[in-house]
């Protein structure tokens, strides 16, 4: 349940790749743990109506991203050069970074 009180969180980890099944669930996963604390936004969960695109995916990854206030960087962030361009957006908008082991 979203909250217009609480902190929203940007979920980034590797999806290109990835089975879908399995990229839905290790970001589901992170979504139940994250929700206990934040309101989450989850990139497989956006409303992707463009031409499918990795570079349309970003854009709209990264529109979301813009408006929140933490990212949350999953396991398998750094073998993915989508995550990587958002930590770093992040970071250099000095958005605190939360790491999952």
């Amino acid at each position: 349940m979203k909250n217009k009180n609480r902190l929203k969180i940007y979920l980034s980890g590797k999806i290109t790749g990835l089975e879908l099944s399995d990229a839905q669930k290790l970001f589901e996963d992170a979504e139940q743990e994250m929700n206990k604390l934040y309101d989450v936004v989850n990139p497989m969960k956006l409303r992707h109506d463009h031409d499918q695109t990795w570079e349309s995916y970003m854009r709209e990854d990264l529109t979301a991203l813009l408006q929140c206030q933490f990212i949350c960087m999953l396991p398998n962030w750094d073998d993915s050069k989508g995550a990587r361009i958002e930590k770093d957006l992040a970071e250099s908008l000095m958005m605190p970074v939360i790491y999952l082991p």
